[in-house]
């Protein structure tokens, strides 16, 4: 199967208009459906439903955030949580956060390589909330490049024109609005002020990867898959066995009566 490169990802724009016009300058909205089944709400279901069994889970509520493995770790003065109580509060419209994702399936993985050639390790977290208006994070700055595949639902996006830590306090002048569907991808940049409010259920998968030590448009490396230190995705699927002509061959069948209890 083929991997997914940077090509891929960024089509139609070229890697060089990304890196010349829109890396660390200005945001980048591509609508079209390539990667639409990303993350879906059956995989988010299938993972949900491993709790407490999975890494990282993050709740955003009114009154803050609640942190699964900071409430293990005994570092937050908050309750474990049943998976009912779980259930209750997504029930009641709180956005979900799933860190770590990025082993979920293959593409995230292949995005993860491909995004890795040009900055440097990376992560995939996963947000998911299940009505309009769900609380999410006030307007804020990342310390990483963004990159947001949605996947589920409608967002509103506002994008600010001041960058951190330039500016001090809350962003003031909106440089862009728009609503973005399943499938379309909105780039932004390290430190540049946005926020999103929820529009219906929704899920986007936020792949993002701090800049490489000193990487410029004049002195810009990219990393070979060789020199990539991630951990490979492995098929642990069984595979079938084909003959020369590419049919696949039966296993033999038992022909012994004597390996069941013949009938009276």
């Amino acid at each position: 199967m083929k991997k997914i490169t940077l090509e891929d990802i960024l089509d139609p724009i070229t890697i060089k208009t990304f890196f010349t016009e829109y890396w660390g300058k200005k945001h980048l909205v591509i609508r079209r459906n390539k990667f639409k089944n990303l993350f879906t709400w059956n995989d988010f279901n299938n993972m949900l439903n491993r709790y407490p069994d999975i890494k990282g889970l993050q709740i955003i509520k009114d009154h803050g955030r609640w942190c699964l493995d900071k409430v293990r770790k005994g570092k937050m003065k908050a309750p474990m949580l049943s998976k009912e109580e779980v259930y209750q509060i997504w029930a009641k419209g709180n956005t979900f956060v799933l860190p770590f994702s990025e082993y979920e399936n293959k593409d995230l993985v292949d995005i993860s390589f491909a995004f890795e050639r040009y900055f440097g390790p990376g992560y995939c977290n996963v947000y998911a909330s299940p009505r309009g208006n769900s609380k999410s994070f006030p307007a804020h700055a990342d310390q990483t490049e963004n990159f947001l595949f949605h996947t589920e639902g409608q967002t509103k996006w506002t994008i600010y024109e001041e960058f951190a830590p330039l500016k001090k306090g809350k962003p003031e002048k909106i440089l862009d609005e728009f609503i973005l569907d399943a499938g379309d991808l909105l780039y932004i940049p390290q430190f540049q002020f946005h926020m999103v409010e929820t529009i219906g259920p929704r899920i986007l998968c936020s792949v993002h990867f701090h800049n490489k030590d000193k990487q410029s448009l004049s002195s810009f490396r990219i990393t070979t898959d060789k020199e990539n230190k991630r951990n490979k995705w492995y098929n642990w699927v069984p595979q079938l066995y084909y003959g020369d002509d590419h049919k696949k061959i039966d296993w033999p069948k038992m022909q012994s009566d004597h390996w069941k209890k013949k009938l009276l």
